[in-house]
């Protein structure tokens, strides 16, 4: 029993060291925005935004931040896709001339809600650049001046950036960093970056588009009925010898999340079906990974100190005594790719001991966004009784 539980901590050592290993490769291909200039010369390209208001406790927050922009062309399309403002925000938005308000409640048949409100959105846009925004993303000072700066500067058709992640509630604390863990263990953003390379990703709450390119590849009216549609027109711009690049964005914007548990559920549960094309099958396989790297070999290293603890053999010659010795390199390499995030990204590693929890509940909203989101078993049988799909609006991509 020691010998395969030794086997299995060294096999998750190994994958775990790799993890860690690529990411801290690609990650110096993700490049910083430039400083704002101190004083704007010569012409000023003029940009379009897209902000995309689907809850009403998001409204407010955002539009005020958009509104706070100082950048000098500026076309603001706020698109009410099930949020409503309040009469502060109305009464504010009724002031600024830049500002142009749409509502969509109603959604075409065919078209995901979400898609349709970008599509709206960009149909009243009047600009060469177009910045498409989620209603949980928050604009730092001079934002879009510093995004566009940057895309002009790398010949960028698309830009999205990788923006600070809140985490406010022990539930996001305990969450979200584990799922950027996760979901960025297999990416490098210098891969995506290289115009040579296949890999396609980006950080779908803010896409800053060049609108030859958007108009080429059709935009969201060519995935209109996909839920998917963010990581599917990533992947169009690459295929199509466009110039997609990631960004590093935490001084650009902040991501408010989901502060409760059941919020958090919902939002993330979407992405993995995403994921597994909501799948069964796919989902048990992930979940199975998931534990079997992420949660085990913290299990055994316990399981380990325990049969050392109870055998009458001296320490040194116990059989457990290297499994938890690989056990605690395990959890050695854990907190070093929490804060090898934390550097990169500024993303919470206060409660890396908590992995293994983080690791099972993870495992467990993949296996049932496969059972009850659109494509999983249950969604096929209800399917043609349900209204036009709605998108929640919390999604990673990182793919």
């Amino acid at each position: 029993m020691a010998g395969l539980a030794f086997g299995y901590e060294i096999s998750a050592l190994v994958a775990s060291i790799l993890a860690l290993v690529w990411f801290m490769r690609g990650a110096p291909g993700l490049p910083y925005l430039p400083e704002p200039r101190a004083n704007r010369r010569g012409p000023v390209t003029a940009v379009s935004v897209v902000l995309v208001l689907e809850k009403d406790a998001e409204a407010s927050h955002c539009v005020a931040a958009l509104q706070a922009e100082d950048y000098p062309r500026l076309q603001i399309i706020v698109v009410l896709c099930g949020a409503r403002l309040d009469e502060v925000t109305q009464a504010r938005i009724q002031d600024d001339p830049r500002v142009t308000l749409i509502d969509v409640s109603t959604t075409p048949p065919g078209w995901v809600r979400r898609n349709y409100a970008l599509d709206a959105g960009y149909r009243h846009a009047e600009h060469d650049w177009i910045l498409f925004l989620d209603g949980n993303v928050l604009l730092r000072a001079r934002a879009v001046e510093r995004a566009l700066s940057l895309a002009k500067q790398r010949g960028a058709d698309l830009l999205t950036v990788f923006p600070e992640l809140t985490a406010t509630s022990f539930a996001e604390r305990l969450l979200i960093p584990f799922f950027m863990q996760l979901t960025l263990s297999g990416v490098s953003f210098r891969r995506i970056n290289d115009p040579g390379e296949e890999d396609a990703g980006a950080f779908a709450p803010v896409f800053l588009f060049r609108r030859a390119a958007y108009q080429a590849l059709g935009g969201y009216a060519a995935l209109r009925s996909e839920r998917s549609a963010d990581s599917m027109l990533v992947q169009r711009v690459k295929a199509a010898g466009y110039r997609l690049l990631v960004a590093h964005g935490i001084e650009l914007a902040v991501l408010v999340g989901q502060p409760g548990f059941a919020g958090i559920w919902r939002s993330w549960s979407r992405s993995f079906n995403e994921a597994i094309d909501g799948e069964t099958r796919k989902a048990v396989v992930l979940a199975s990974l998931v534990m079997a790297v992420f949660a085990g070999p913290w299990i055994v290293l316990v399981l380990s100190i325990v049969a050392i603890a109870l055998s009458n053999n001296p320490l040194a010659a116990s059989p457990w005594l290297g499994v938890m010795l690989v056990g605690v390199a395990n959890v050695m390499v854990a907190g070093l790719h929490r804060r090898a995030l934390r550097n990169v990204l500024k993303i919470d590693d206060s409660l890396v001991w908590f992995q293994p929890v983080a690791a099972t509940i993870t495992a467990l909203m993949i296996v049932t966004s496969s059972l009850h989101l659109e494509g999983g078993r249950l969604a096929r049988l209800a399917r043609g009784r349900a209204a036009a799909p709605v998108s929640d609006g919390g999604r990673t991509s990182a793919r």
